[in-house]
């Protein structure tokens, strides 16, 4: 007898958790029971991590075991050589689905009589996403499915579809990854906190209950929202979830650009966590999605820079059809616009009126954008010169948390007081020699966006904190030499 249960390598090292365990042991009790010569492994495809949200554990393990113990009775009399795989998809409604591999091939009465057996097996419905499973007779199959070879992960399938997406259909994908792969999780994960975690299980609520399909206001949701800013508090050093969480309501909405900018920093602080997980794919993605739009941005730029402005413009129209939040192709545009003006003498290089209405949009969509164009006092001339020191930030691994609290100075002088926030909690967190300092600007940044209570939380007269920070802006500016200059 030698009776065979293995959950493969790979899945031992991502989960390893009581759903793993259970799953393990009522799998080998079911073939343990039978006491037969039949080899069977189970492979979780995705989503495992996400079991104890996903699924109610000791019911769906046990429909799973009764799929286990039917390829032990209807394959028992099959020779060693016959392997035979069962994959298998439990979804949050309606029947799981099946498809069937076997090497070799098996008659195809044997295959659909397995399928119809199968389908009379009540699975238990998966909570949130579906649940891919493979079951293996005599087939071991070592961290990945390789003895089938018509059988593709659905994970590595729908990345290689992906890949070969055009900018409009990446555009879409991503939203809906955004939608109904990851935010119902991360919700989830929020709404079963205890009590106790007031501001976790608030903001929980309100994204597992919001609509992403529909326009939503993510600074509504997040920035301005108490509860979004105490679940960051609550939440232990290290675990992101919360900010994650934001990052995928930006990319619900198609807005990459900013949520890049808020991975750049989060995925530096964050653990390895399913939410972590999730980001890491999220970069991913956007790094292809960035890739094909700088290569329809640079098609642009050379036909401006051969002078044919009308030709350019109309590149960047077509790609704002695709991606209409893309700051870059904005501010691309509103250059190919003015130099046309310039070249048909219906603007002065002095004239403002276009810059002045197209930076909204840009900025609207990547508040960090990069450029500026022009200044018309020494207060504009300064944040343009600090919107352009973000250049200058994160050369050296050793200045990393000095240029960390910098950036987030940076941001909080341009008036972006949700990405300070975030960036000001950041560096109060892990930047030891910053702290005091980081948690004021924090709490003077969260003041800016309307929140004034969780400073009760902090001692200290922040009325006069407060008034300080203003102060020692007011000085930066006023004593800066790119003010001095524009003065005089």
């Amino acid at each position: 007898m030698a009776v065979y249960v293995k959950l493969s390598r790979i899945i031992k090292h991502k989960m390893k958790n009581k759903f793993l365990s259970l799953l393990l042991l009522l799998a080998s009790s079911f073939l343990w029971s039978q006491q037969r010569d039949i080899d069977v492994s189970i492979n979780l495809l995705a989503n495992d991590k996400i079991a104890d949200v996903n699924v109610d554990s000791d019911s769906f393990i046990k429909s799973i075991g009764k799929v286990i113990n039917y390829c032990e009775k209807e394959f028992k009399d099959y020779p060693k050589t016959q392997k035979i795989g069962i994959f298998l998809t439990a979804h949050k409604t309606g029947s799981p689905t099946y498809k069937i591999y076997a090497e070799p091939t098996l008659k195809a009465e044997v295959v659909n009589k397995t399928l119809a057996d199968l389908n009379n097996i009540p699975i238990e419905n998966t909570k949130i996403v579906d649940f891919p499973i493979f079951v293996s007779i005599n087939s071991k199959n070592e961290g990945e499915i390789t003895d089938f070879k018509d059988f593709t992960d659905p994970e590595k399938l729908k990345i290689e579809n992906y890949k070969k997406a055009d900018l409009k259909t990446k555009f879409q994908l991503n939203k809906e990854y955004a939608i109904n792969e990851v935010l119902p999780v991360l919700a989830a994960y929020q709404t079963i906190v205890d009590e106790k975690f007031a501001g976790v299980k608030n903001f929980g609520n309100l994204i597992s209950r919001t609509n992403f399909n529909e326009k939503q206001d993510v600074d509504k949701l997040t920035s301005t929202n108490k509860n979004y800013w105490r679940a960051t508090m609550e939440m232990e050093i290290g675990n992101e979830l919360i900010p994650i969480t934001k990052i995928f309501t930006l990319a619900s909405q198609g807005e990459f650009d900013y949520a890049y900018k808020y991975i750049e920093m989060i995925s530096i602080f964050s653990k390895d966590n399913i939410s972590k997980t999730y980001l890491k794919n999220l970069k991913f993605r956007l790094d292809l999605f960035n890739t094909d739009l700088t290569k329809e941005i640079e098609k642009g730029i050379e036909l401006h820079d051969k002078g044919e402005y009308d030709k350019a413009i109309a590149i960047y129209d077509a790609i704002l059809k695709t991606y209409a939040n893309s700051a870059w192709t904005l501010y691309e545009k509103y250059y190919s616009k003015n130099a046309k003006d310039l070249k048909e003498n219906k603007v002065t290089r002095d004239d403002r009126k276009e810059w002045d209405i197209d930076k909204k949009e840009i900025y609207k969509h990547n508040p960090l954008y990069h450029m500026d164009v022009r200044a018309s006092n020494g207060t504009e001339a300064y944040f343009l010169f600090r919107r352009q020191e973000i250049n200058n930030l994160f050369k050296e691994k050793d200045n990393f948390l000095k240029d960390l609290f910098e950036y987030a100075q940076i941001a909080c002088d341009l008036k972006v007081y949700d990405f300070a926030s975030q960036l000001f909690w950041l560096s109060f967190g892990h930047d030891k020699d910053r702290q005091k300092e980081a948690i004021n600007h924090y709490l003077f940044c969260l003041d800016k966006l309307g929140e004034k209570d969780l400073k009760s939380n902090f001692k200290g007269d922040f009325d006069k904190i407060f008034k300080k920070i203003e102060e020692q802006k007011e000085k930066e500016i006023q004593s800066s030499e790119i003010f001095k200059s524009f003065k005089n």
